[in-house]
């Protein structure tokens, strides 16, 4: 196991079998092609291309400590995020601030019971647990994504 950084407070661990963990908020994310849901910080762009909906992909975004300090593969990579007792697949599809840990897409916040909103959804309790395989390909509700080198 070894330390890959610690943000707001939280250890960001790689794992011996390559699986990333950590414990983090839900902050809501619109980016993307879509609604924005009245979000003014929204881009039209995510790191994974094409772009991906956040009404309907279920996405994390990890800051870029995760993509620049694990060994496989980060973008389009396996997730799964757990609140409670859901939890949801989803997809690594965007990179986030340097100093910002936890954020998910509106689909992914509502397939584990969270408000989706933009402005007023999620959660600021550092309850929410992230696991991610570098290196693995999502598949997330029979759609397959690809793993996008950094380029």
């Amino acid at each position: 196991m070894r330390l890959i950084a610690t943000i707001e407070n939280e250890n960001i661990v790689e794992y011996d079998d390559g699986s990333v963990r950590y414990t983090s908020k839900a902050a809501i994310d619109s980016d993307g092609v879509g609604s924005h849901h009245g979000d003014k910080t929204a881009q039209d762009e995510t790191t994974y291309k094409p772009d991906l909906n956040a009404d309907i992909d279920r996405y994390v975004v990890v800051p870029p400590a995760i993509r620049d300090g694990v060994r496989g593969i980060v973008i389009g990579c396996k997730a799964t995020v757990s609140y409670g007792v859901k939890s949801t697949d989803a997809v690594v599809g965007d990179i986030g601030r340097h100093r910002k840990l936890g954020e998910i897409s509106c689909a992914c916040a509502s397939a584990i019971g969270l408000n989706p909103s933009p402005v007023d959804g999620g959660t600021d309790a550092h309850v929410i647990q992230y696991v991610l395989w570098p290196g693995v390909a999502a598949v997330v509700n029979g759609k397959q994504y690809v793993l996008q080198p950094r380029g």
